[in-house]
């Protein structure tokens, strides 16, 4: 697929990985739709670096509450705009213990319905009749032996994730391809301010002994977008990570 004319949506892409895609995607000359949830000012700032390339828009919605992805698309019709490809970025990683049911629920509805909700609206909504793209940000943690026991909420829904990209590329395929990334260890704004000791342990737990880039990312999905010869794909992006002492 050549990227340069397609609309792209890329949910919470404010700051880190969804922007980092949102600013690759445009430099392919992608029309890129900035989707923010609380922080405007960082999703100005992404459409402004979208603008050097190509053109941005951007547009608010909460994700996790339910018909949150409905109000999205509405607008989207409103503003006569369509979309071509899907990055399901959103989505927030929070710690929880095993009993904690809050938790349970909030990263369920955060991590995965948000996807499943955004995904069932972008296949309904109207579209020419060429191929389609979706591309889920997963995790690593979403993979069953590299589950976070400190995490177990964002793990399984991320392996929810997982689950729906294979079936989901199974069902739409030829006319939608459906793959996902899953980052590792990758520097975003919620490390920032994270004690240097624990930085340290976190890059040796890698084989490239250093956190993975936004940018390093948002390669892998441009590249998924540009070829159809993939679709149920979960690519990982981690740097070689292994959690050896998560048991």
């Amino acid at each position: 697929m050549q990227l340069k004319g397609k609309v792209v949506l890329v949910t919470g892409s404010s700051s880190g990985i969804g922007k980092a895609i949102a600013v690759a995607c445009a430099k392919q000359g992608s029309c890129v739709v900035i989707h923010f949830r609380n922080n405007k000012q960082g999703a100005a700032e992404a459409v402004k670096q979208v603008n050097n390339y190509s053109h941005g828009t951007m547009i608010t919605a909460d994700l996790s509450e339910p018909g949150g992805a409905k109000r999205l698309f509405e607008t989207l019709k409103k503003d006569s705009i369509r979309v071509d490809i899907l990055v399901n970025n959103a989505g927030q990683a929070t710690p929880g213990q095993f009993d904690d049911m809050q938790t349970w629920e909030s990263q369920w509805n955060n991590i995965f319905m948000s996807q499943v909700q955004v995904t069932n609206e972008f296949i309904r909504s109207p579209h020419s009749n060429e191929i389609r793209k979706i591309v889920n940000i997963s995790s690593v943690y979403g993979i069953p032996e590299m589950g976070n026991p400190d995490f177990p909420q964002y793990s399984a829904a991320k392996a929810a994730v997982n689950s729906f990209t294979c079936n989901l590329a199974k069902k739409l395929a030829p006319s939608v391809l459906v793959n996902a990334v899953a980052p590792g260890y990758t520097w975003t704004p919620p490390w920032e301010g994270t004690p240097q000791e624990e930085l340290e342990a976190c890059k040796n737990l890698t084989r490239i002994r250093r956190f993975v880039e936004p940018e390093e990312i948002a390669v892998t999905v441009v590249h998924l977008l540009q070829n159809d010869a993939i679709t149920g794909e979960i690519i990982r992006v981690d740097g070689g990570l292994h959690l050896p002492n998560l048991r």
